[in-house]
């Protein structure tokens, strides 16, 4: 059997897409979603935007292409058991161990969220429980002391280099790329205003490149209010940023082999 299981590139792979864009498909993928970023929030993680969550539904649409090149076509439904068994069986599959090992476990990782999900949905569906495992942000506030204990949590990390981080500071001028009359606070650490580095394209999609996007000329300096707007903002604020960035750099990125369109990278703010 020919290996299936190569990498995929998301922004340019036709089955890829297709899968993304499915309607048969997008709602799971919404729960799924929500479902990773409760999880999150749960473990600590209050941020609403998740990154690991993107990561993960992005990993699973890639599953279901395997899926179909596996067994010859895409599944009717992503909650029904024989797709899940299906998938279970890549763990068998020495070409996927393979894959797997390569992308740090990730693979292993998304299946392993995507049956735990199925089992969630099991029981909501039961009527075990009445609220969805997406419904996230249900938090109990405290009336008494209560001890806290420490959590821990497995996160994919991609190394970053930070002689490219000083150099894109130190071509700013340790100003806001944005704006550059927002002053902050002089830094402990380097006596320099105080600024942090934003990776245009975001980190948790290295592995959809083959190059590093962990570069100076992918990395913009930024007030933290600037950064929070890029990534909370409401999508119109935080696209108009996106785009500012894009044209002023895209020339400079491509040079490290990265090529990417302002419609791909905004999608990466969804």
């Amino acid at each position: 059997m020919e290996n299936v299981f190569v990498p995929i590139d998301a922004r340019t792979d036709p089955r890829y897409l297709y899968v993304r864009n499915n309607p048969l498909y997008k709602d799971f993928f919404e729960g799924f979603f929500d479902y990773q970023t409760y999880l999150s929030f749960k473990a600590g993680k209050v941020s609403k935007s998740s990154g690991k969550a993107q990561s993960y539904r992005n990993h699973l649409m890639k599953i279901i292409v395997f899926y179909k090149e596996v067994y010859g076509s895409y599944p009717t439904s992503l909650e029904s058991e024989k797709t899940a068994a299906g998938i279970e069986a890549f763990f068998k599959m020495n070409d996927f161990v393979k894959l797997n090992r390569e992308k740090k476990n990730f693979y292993s990782a998304t299946i392993n969220g995507y049956l735990d999900y199925l089992d969630q949905l099991k029981i909501v569906n039961a009527g075990e429980i009445k609220e969805s495992p997406s419904e996230r942000y249900k938090i109990k506030l405290l009336k008494k002391p209560v001890r806290k204990s420490p959590v821990q949590t497995t996160i994919l990390q991609y190394p970053r280099n930070p002689h490219e981080m000083l150099a894109a500071k130190h071509r700013s001028g340790w100003k806001c790329c944005y704006d550059s009359s927002h002053e902050t606070f002089i830094s402990e650490n380097d006596h320099k205003n105080f600024v942090e580095g934003h990776h245009l394209i975001p980190m948790q999609h290295q592995c959809d490149f083959e190059y590093t996007i962990d570069f100076a000329d992918n990395i913009i300096p930024l007030c933290p209010t600037c950064h929070r707007r890029i990534h909370f903002a409401i999508k119109q604020d935080r696209n108009r940023m996106l785009e500012k960035f894009y044209f002023e750099r895209i020339d400079d990125i491509k040079v490290h082999g990265i090529d990417i369109s302002i419609d791909e990278l905004e999608s990466y703010y969804v």
